[in-house]
């Protein structure tokens, strides 16, 4: 027997990998209902080719509304979604970080007006996506939906028109209420209607903030490592799927002063580079900003000892670690030395001791417990 979601939720908590959580219960109850209304969905489709079916005297069943879970960081969106996803009784099936789902539609419609359209919508791609994404899922599920321009903004309303219109059941996770979605954007008027759209074509689902789970993790968990004895190589990669639930990682380009910077993997507001990519590179305050305002968690590999010569990059640590402590960023390395050795010339770069003070204070559960962004006196 075909286990369902409520089934594997309790399974998760049984096992004492999750904790017993109200809003999350809730969620569950309607996620259980639209999986038992896509089984219903699969069957007909089974069937639809028998006697009854081909003259009409069955009527094919509703199409299923979608779910839009939303809440606070670390409330267990993407974990409810992907066990559904894993659950999910559909042949056809895509599951996609909803920032590269963007960078792939804006790929797709270029390709599209490059080549020539042969649609019988000249000149409108959508039309011509949302078939094609019929063809390959009639399930979407999109994690960490948001809108960030008017452009986006635009095709969004008209793309899940055209989703809706083919039948495709979505869900998405996001940190943000459909009636704050793009708040404050240009032109936000005319997105307006897609939320109104929206709220008729999913459920809505408010997970709250009162628990954040990835907290629960790091204040379990050591956030500064270094090698002692004997111990075994330490893995980043191990430590990112903790806290992202075992999803993969995406990339992102953020855009700082007209320039373009690579962030090489992120999920859910994590985000993992290497010493050498942030420290080592030509990177500067305004770059360590982006970030820390963007991403509430960073994950920091292979912080070296620092050779004495090599100023400008501990000038840039420095400058890197003041700015993730004053925008209380949730900060998760490895190092070969602990924060003391690090740096063994304070008189090349005197405020090092300051970034030595910071990295004490920002393992403690007091800095882990500040919300990211509030400014630090």
């Amino acid at each position: 027997m075909d286990e369902g979601l409520a089934e594997a939720y309790s399974r998760l908590i049984s096992a004492g990998k999750l904790q017993s959580d109200g809003e999350q219960e809730q969620a569950v109850g309607t996620l259980d209902t639209l999986y038992e209304e896509l089984k219903v969905a699969k069957q007909f489709s089974l069937r639809k080719a028998s006697l009854l079916s081909r003259l009409r005297f069955r009527s094919h069943p509703s199409v299923p509304k979608g779910i839009y879970l939303f809440g606070g960081v670390g409330r267990g969106k993407t974990m409810l979604m992907d066990l559904f996803y894993q659950v999910a009784p559909v042949d056809l099936k895509l599951r996609v970080h909803f920032h590269l789902f963007m960078q792939e539609t804006h790929r797709w419609m270029h390709k599209w007006r490059t080549k020539g359209a042969t649609h019988v919508s000249i000149g409108d791609p959508i039309p011509a996506l949302a078939q094609d994404l019929k063809l390959r899922a009639h399930l979407l599920c999109f994690d960490e939906f948001e809108i960030r321009d008017v452009a986006d903004a635009m095709i969004m309303r008209r793309l899940f028109t055209a989703l809706w219109r083919e039948n495709i059941v979505v869900i998405m996770t996001s940190n943000w209420s459909p009636d704050d979605l793009y708040s404050g954007g240009l032109q936000r008027e005319l997105f307006l209607p897609f939320i109104s759209l929206l709220k008729q074509q999913i459920h809505i689902i408010d997970l709250g903030s009162k628990i954040d789970y990835r907290f629960q993790i790091l204040q379990r968990k050591q956030v500064y490592f270094c090698p002692t004895g004997e111990s075994q190589p330490f893995d980043m990669s191990t430590v990112f799927r903790e806290l992202v639930g075992n999803v993969a990682s995406t990339e992102e380009i953020l855009l700082v002063n007209g320039r373009e910077i690579k962030v090489p993997r992120v999920n859910q507001g994590i985000v993992w580079y290497t010493f050498e990519e942030l420290c080592e590179k030509a990177l500067g305050a305004g770059d360590y900003l982006a970030l820390a305002k963007k991403y509430h968690t960073l994950l920091l590999a292979n912080i070296p000892a620092i050779a004495s010569e090599n100023r400008d990059v501990a000038k840039r640590f420095v400058t890197l670690i003041d700015i993730l402590y004053e925008n209380n960023v949730k900060l998760v390395c490895n190092a070969a030395v602990p924060p003391e050795e690090l740096y063994a010339n304070k008189a090349g770069v005197p405020e090092f001791a300051r970034a030595v003070s910071r990295l004490n204070e920002m393992q403690s559960v007091s800095y882990l417990s500040r919300e990211h962004g509030n400014k630090v006196g």
